[in-house]
């Protein structure tokens, strides 16, 4: 009986799958879009060792699932997969088991090494999950611990160059305002983590919406990115307000990081463009600039701040920041997206749409 049940699964194990394909698509949003080979990726392995317990069912160790941590490991590699996605993918694979095999499933010692098996191995993804989450903060918490250093440490040799040589009243204005941008840019970085870490933990950003002309706070952010960068941008408000409502400073807040990027790794002879549209009950904010492009593989983790800052800083790169995740961040709260598009003939273009009303979810979220 057992032989023939370990027979049994593994003649139907490409039934198993596809239904269990099935159904995690239905079920688990990350895995949508996954292609076939990446989606199942060890759960043939697993289905393998599942076999070989029913096998051996006399023998009461436990099953050996180190093919459950590589499957844990490659799950945690996906900005879109949580714990409880992985989790789930091995509940259905339980269910679809059962489902699959119920005929045959009359010996009850068959039933609890499915069961086992399928225990053993949510608790070797999620250990792995976990172990490479707890890693990759470590990681960003050690690059974002530079990065703040940076303009502290241009603050501080500002002020003691100012304590050197008190007489000099006009150098002792131009470091004085050296202190205060490099403090304001420290500030910025650590409310945009804060922010940012709110929304990675699942948390909303509180909005306060009021009425605006969606022009008026580009104009505003322009205004006051101009000041900081020099007049790299083109823009072309039209005639027509875009109306809406929106929190203002976290829309100014979004733009302002797009907009310094823009500058940053654009090409410097060409002016950043920005540009409006409205349709549908949305607006459309594209901000585009030309340069060297933003590969496949930074398109994918760009909006995710653990993986890119680590990234670089293995790379030894000048990377987007923690800024991208606000931005996303910002568009989620208000029930809009943001997308990113980038090849080395078009250039990048960052794409914020926003409903110009928020909906009842939103408004009772806020």
């Amino acid at each position: 009986m057992t032989q023939s049940m370990s027979d049994r699964l593994r003649s139907m194990s490409d039934r198993i799958l596809e239904l269990w394909e099935e159904r995690v698509r239905a079920t688990v949003i990350a895995a949508r879009n996954l292609e076939p080979s990446h989606l199942r990726n060890s759960i043939p392995l697993v289905l393998e060792a599942l076999a070989y317990t029913l096998d051996h069912l006399e023998k009461s160790e436990e099953p050996e699932l180190s093919v459950s941590q590589a499957h844990g490991l490659e799950r945690a590699s996906r900005p879109e997969y949580s714990i409880k996605q992985v989790i789930l993918e091995y509940r259905l694979l339980r269910r679809t088991i059962f489902d699959v095999l119920a005929p045959d499933l009359v010996d009850p010692r068959a039933r609890n090494a499915i069961i086992n098996v399928i225990e053993v191995g949510i608790s070797e993804a999620t250990a792995a999950f976990a172990d490479y989450q707890y890693r990759l903060r470590e990681q960003f918490i050690s690059a974002l611990a530079h990065d703040l250093r940076n303009p502290l440490t241009a603050a501080k040799a500002a002020a003691q160059l100012n304590l050197r040589h008190p007489e000099r009243v006009d150098s002792s204005q131009i470091l004085s305002a050296r202190i205060v941008d490099s403090i304001s840019r420290t500030e910025r970085m650590i409310q945009d983590l804060l922010d940012s870490n709110q929304v990675q933990a699942g948390g909303k950003l509180p909005l306060n919406y009021e009425p605006n002309d969606m022009r008026v706070i580009i104009k505003m952010t322009l205004e006051e990115t101009t000041t900081a960068l020099g007049d790299h941008f083109k823009f072309d408000p039209g005639t027509s307000p875009v109306s809406g409502h929106w929190d203002t400073g976290y829309i100014k807040r979004a733009l302002e990081n797009l907009l310094v990027n823009a500058v940053k790794y654009g090409d410097p002879l060409t002016p950043v463009s920005i540009s409006l549209d409205e349709n549908q009950g949305l607006v459309t904010i594209s901000v585009h600039n030309a340069g060297e492009p933003i590969s496949k593989a930074d398109q994918y983790t760009i909006f995710d701040p653990f993986r890119q800052i680590v990234k670089l800083k293995k790379e030894k790169k000048q990377g987007w920041g923690i800024g991208l995740s606000l931005v996303k961040g910002v568009a989620q709260a208000h029930g809009g997206t943001i997308s990113v598009e980038s090849n080395e003939k078009s250039g990048t273009t960052f794409t914020l749409t926003l409903p110009l009303e928020p909906s009842d979810a939103h408004k009772i979220a806020a």
